[in-house]
């Protein structure tokens, strides 16, 4: 019998140790939910509007109470204060219920703005991708409050509070819903709106394309046609004038497209026309220089260009960077030119279009055509050995300039196709030619183009060494004679190196 007694009381008390372990369980459980809810914002909301109401209840009745006793004013002072800072909780559906607004569309009415109309869907996406992550936000919140009241129940805690709160939780919820649902609409229909009217204004531009492409084919066949039957003096003129009509015709026809008020084209026309009219010579010869450089090919980027401005007073050597509508942009380099000429490089020089029309330029790549000739003039005495220096001076520039020669020529052949070359000579030319002061020796000699001063120097030091070394040749330099009176005569006195 008491052996029965010990295993009822053991079942009893391993019961009750099941119940305490379960109750505690529970209690964590509901102090984890607790410790998250009071890091929600929307539990925290809504907590501000429990606190605000409570406070609104207080204010009420010392107001009353302040009529019959003027105490109570100071802290009806208090609680205004209190109930000013938590005004924005007073209405807890708009509290609650956080949706972003959706920016304004914009207006597409040229293709530039549809640019903005794609970055504008992109906009409301992500407005939508935001609202819904809230509203997720706040029905997780919901599950946890309902979640809590079940575990509280379990334990037998009553708490009215929470059970008020989540019956707000869930009106709130329902008209939650509906909004989100209403904004997801309104987002469908704006961006069905949006393609609509990308697609329009795409179909506008392609055949605002077309009818440029068939303005600009239309005047090419006019001025082809012309060609044929206009004096070629003449003809400049005639191309001058379709152009302008064309591009005059072609900016009408887009403000035609792209404007809807009459009265703007009209003022913008009037505007145009003046601007024309003050500007258009210089403007216009060089988009026409433009023309002639794209059409002709005489010059492109890349070319090495020697041009002379200011009635020849200014001389610019150097590579062609850039070709604009007005200008042609030109890196000056180090050559000949800028030694015996400017003692400047380096500079970024920017030159008018219309120079084409009035100054002649030289073009050292033309047609990939690399090398340029230069020379060097050495002057010998009388009696040096003129033909021992012409022959040393000879296969210096042969074996310099061998690969030079041979890359030339097979350039030159491709030329003879569009250029009419009768006969060229590409080998080094050694030139004797009788001075005053003695005996001249013209050497030329092919360099690389972009570098020819460079071949100069290392080509002189080479023509120096080896001339040097002969003792039957004998450089002349020019002298001076200083009289007993202080006065300088130069002489043409012939001196050996």
């Amino acid at each position: 019998m008491k052996i029965f007694f010990l295993i009822i009381s053991f079942i009893f008390l391993y019961a009750n140790d099941n119940n305490l372990t379960e109750l505690n369980l529970t209690k964590e459980k509901i102090l984890k939910l607790n410790t998250e809810l009071s890091k929600n914002s929307f539990y925290l909301t809504y907590k501000n509007y429990i606190d605000y109401q409570k406070l609104l209840n207080t204010y009420n009745k010392l107001k009353y109470l302040s009529k019959k006793n003027p105490k109570y004013k100071k802290k009806l002072l208090t609680i205004q204060t209190q109930l000013d800072l938590l005004k924005e909780n007073e209405n807890i559906f708009n509290t609650l219920i956080k949706l972003k607004n959706i920016p304004k569309a914009p207006q597409i009415e040229n293709p530039f703005e549809i640019f903005s109309a794609i970055n504008y869907e992109k906009q409301i996406k992500n407005v939508l991708l935001q609202n819904i992550q809230t509203y997720q936000q706040f029905k997780e919140t919901l599950n946890n409050l309902k979640k809590l009241y079940k575990l509280k129940k379990e334990v037998k805690i009553k708490d009215n509070q929470l059970e008020n709160m989540i019956n707000d939780f869930e009106l709130i919820n329902t008209i939650y819903k509906k909004k989100l649902e209403t904004l997801k609409t309104f987002i469908i229909n704006q961006q069905e709106k949006i393609k609509k009217e990308i697609k329009n204004q795409l179909n506008k531009l392609a055949v605002l394309i077309a009818i440029i492409i068939f303005l600009i084919i239309f005047s090419f066949i006019l001025k082809f046609i012309l060609k044929k039957y206009i004096k070629e003096e003449n003809l400049y003129i005639s191309n001058k004038i379709i152009n302008i009509l064309t591009i005059f015709i072609i900016v009408l026809t887009s403000l035609l497209f792209y404007i809807n008020n009459a009265t703007y084209i009209i003022t913008i026309l009037g505007f145009i026309s003046a601007g024309i009219a003050i500007a258009m010579k210089d403007w216009f010869m060089n988009i026409f220089g433009w023309f002639v450089i794209m059409i002709n090919g005489n010059i492109k980027v890349g070319d090495r260009i020697k041009m002379y401005l200011q009635n020849g007073n200014v001389q610019i050597v150097g590579d062609v960077i850039d070709i604009t509508l007005t200008r042609i942009v030109i890196y000056e380099d180090v050559t000949y030119t800028t030694y015996h000429k400017n003692r400047r490089a380096g500079r970024i020089v920017f030159i008018p279009n219309n120079v084409v029309f009035n100054n002649p330029i030289f073009n050292y790549t033309h047609k990939r055509l690399a090398t340029v000739w230069d020379g060097i003039d050495i002057t010998l005495t009388f009696d040096s050995n003129y033909k021992k220096a012409v022959d040393i001076i000879k296969n210096i520039l042969t074996n310099q300039t061998k690969r030079q020669s041979a890359a030339t020529k097979t350039r030159m052949q491709r030329l003879k196709i569009e250029y009419n070359f009768k006969s060229y000579n590409l080998e080094p030319r050694v030139l004797t030619l009788i001075e005053e002061n003695g005996i001249r020796i013209s050497a030329w000699y092919l360099v690389i183009s972009t570098s020819p001063l460079i071949y100069r120097s290392q080509i002189s030091g080479e023509i120096l060494d080896a001339l040097l070394k002969e003792k039957d040749i004998k450089i002349t330099y020019p002298t001076y004679k200083i009289n007993g009176n202080i006065n300088i005569q130069k002489e043409k006195v012939e001196k050996p190196y």
